[in-house]
């Protein structure tokens, strides 16, 4: 039985060690963090877990990841549904006013999880623990790599900041944005490659619980919106808990001050549809948690002459992280991990091979993703700052055609809800007959009365707030 070191015990780390312990390998798990398993999800949520600053963000856990439970892990998912998850058939929520309301074989995979993240990480943890082939080492922190120098790279171990090192017959690098991987490799003599593109945006979220009197508003629509100078989300957890995430411009100084808990709820208020789950008896559980720096980037342990180290592999953000706001992270995480061991399996023993095909399942699974992601934040920096072109133009196609044609058009919505799962991949929507029904919806838009005001225009929301208008 190979033996596997994985770097990381976040969301990415743990999923690659269940997916790992699965085909028959021992898993030894470092994380850094060096705090004590909690005892429920609301202890986790406290979880000083500094080397995951996101954990306390709002985050979707979508279809993807929901049929990878349902399909490899059913553990899993049910022990998120017993300690307080949801699962939302989003079937069942169809709008009333589509053509046609009759059910799709593939309604079945159209699944999300209502779960925080933190109690997803809990969950998880608990399950591989409890897996007599894996072992988690909390506190021990990695600091290098244990390679060969001959040819073609090969790492064998890894090295830790007291100086001692261990061998593994493979390391896999699941330890986030921050990964530190890239040093590593460099002082093996491995450059690899790599794209950056900035965001441009900071985000701030607030998690609250709804009393136990109420019902949470579920709706068929996301609850979701740009107002141009601010964007907004509101996402389901576990246990009667919900967050809500606003998105401005890291140049935005005047916006800045969100992070005060009272502007936060004041912005809220004047936003119709999400100031509802601050009116059924939700009270916050945090302050306002904010994190900027985001960046899309894509690393790649492949180039032109092929593979670039042997016995090591980078997933999760570590190797693919984009804009945050748009949720994917957990589930392209989870996805990446078993992707990894689907290669790992297939080429046993030839540690070239299982590379090629990972780098082939992530060009052609994630880094579309990717590129949707680097897409519309240049689409929305255009329009943001003004400047005719596409950017204009894809946003008023998203809001007068396509948001509207998933209220009419049953094909728009199924493949819109797929490709927002992460079950069809972003092209979907350009296929002809797709485009076609969006297309006239679009050109009909003169002739829809105008849609209720998503929230105040930046002035009116300064004047509102009494906010101090920063150049």
């Amino acid at each position: 039985m190979g033996h596997v070191g994985i770097i990381g015990g976040g969301v990415t780390g743990l999923a690659s060690a269940l997916s790992l312990s699965k085909i028959g390998l021992r898993v030894t798990v470092f994380e850094s963090d060096a705090t004590p398993m909690p005892s429920s999800p609301d202890e986790a949520f406290g979880w000083d877990r500094r080397g995951a600053p996101q954990v306390r963000h709002s985050h979707a856990l979508l279809g993807r990841l929901h049929n990878l439970l349902r399909d490899f892990h059913p553990e899993v998912l049910k022990m998120l549904l017993d300690v307080g998850a949801t699962e939302i058939n989003l079937a069942q929520q169809m709008p009333d006013t589509l053509d046609d309301l009759s059910p799709h074989p593939n309604d079945s995979d159209l699944f999300m999880i209502a779960a925080r993240r933190t109690t997803f990480e809990w969950v998880l943890r608990q399950v591989v623990m409890s897996n007599p082939n894996v072992v988690i080492r909390t506190g021990e922190r990695v600091d290098g790599l244990v390679a060969t120098s001959d040819g073609i790279p090969e790492v064998q171990g890894v090295k830790f900041e007291d100086g001692n090192s261990e061998l593994f017959d493979l390391v896999i690098a699941a330890n986030g944005r921050r990964s530190q991987a890239p040093e590593w490799l460099s002082k093996i003599g491995v450059d690899l490659q790599e794209e950056v593109e900035d965001t441009g945006i900071i985000y701030y979220s607030r998690f609250y619980r709804m009393d136990s009197s109420q019902e949470l508003p579920v709706s068929d629509r996301l609850i979701a919106g740009d107002l141009g100078y601010l964007k907004y989300g509101v996402f389901w957890g576990d246990n009667r808990t919900f967050s809500i995430t606003l998105a401005t411009s890291d140049k935005d100084k005047t916006f800045w001050g969100v992070r005060d808990p009272k502007v936060f709820d004041n912005v809220i208020r004047e936003i119709p549809a999400a100031s509802e789950w601050l009116t059924l008896g939700a009270e916050p559980i945090t302050e306002v948690h904010s994190m900027a720096g985001l960046l899309n980037r894509r690393r790649s342990l492949v180039d032109c002459s092929g593979v670039m180290v042997k016995g090591f592999h980078m997933v999760g953000d570590a190797l693919i992280c984009t804009n945050p706001l748009y949720g994917r992270g957990c589930s392209t995480g989870f996805w990446q991990s078993h992707l990894l061991a689907d290669a790992i399996e297939s080429n046993k023993g030839d540690l070239l091979m299982q590379a090629e095909v990972f780098h082939a399942d992530i060009c052609e699974h994630i880094i579309p993703w990717y590129e949707a992601s680097v897409e519309s934040d240049r689409n929305n920096r255009e329009v943001e700052k003004g400047i005719p072109g596409a950017g204009s133009t894809r946003k008023s196609i998203l809001r007068d055609g396509l948001m509207p044609a998933t209220q009419t058009s049953a094909k728009v919505w199924r493949a819109f809800m797929r490709m927002m799962n992460l079950l069809a991949p972003p092209k979907v929507l350009a296929e002809p007959e797709i485009m076609a029904e969006v297309m006239a919806t679009w050109d009909k838009r003169a002739e829809r009365p105008a849609p209720p005001s998503l929230g105040p225009e930046r002035d009116e929301m300064v004047e509102l707030l009494g906010l101090e208008k920063t150049a």
